[in-house]
């Protein structure tokens, strides 16, 4: 059986427009657009991981918002990764890239133009025809 990874990411609303993160070339699927975020460790919410990802990846605080679409599987060489992606937006905007080579902010028509990794893909699609006016953060959180 292969190994089955789970992991968060964040489709970052701002202005009307969504963040789209390009993978270093060193890392696995390098080169690839996707959501960022990161593995859930054992301990966590998928949205306590995906503020702890942010931090780590961007050094920025986040709200995380309502999840985007149900989880989406995909097989990949090294496992089968588990995707759950949640609307979100920054806090803050420090932006400090650890793990991406590239940061876009796209108008959603645009997000079909690029090569995205093949788990993020059911998310983008959503994303991309989305009414993002309607998309509601807590901010007391």
């Amino acid at each position: 059986m292969k190994k089955q990874i789970n992991v968060v990411g964040a489709a970052f609303v701002e202005n009307g427009k969504i963040l789209a993160t390009k993978r270093n070339d060193d890392r696995v699927l390098g080169t690839l657009w996707e959501f960022p975020g990161g593995k859930i460790e054992p301990h966590e919410t998928p949205e306590q991981a995906l503020q702890r990802e942010l931090t780590e990846e961007f050094n920025d605080e986040i709200i995380v918002g309502p999840r985007v679409t149900e989880t989406s599987s995909h097989e990949y060489d090294f496992g089968v990764v588990n995707l759950t992606v949640y609307y979100a937006k920054f806090l803050t905007h420090h932006f400090d890239l650890v793990a991406h080579s590239k940061v876009e902010w796209l108008n959603q028509d645009e997000l079909g133009q690029l090569s995205w990794a093949e788990a993020d893909q059911k998310a983008v699609k959503i994303v991309s025809k989305a009414d993002l006016t309607q998309v509601k953060f807590n901010e007391s959180n």
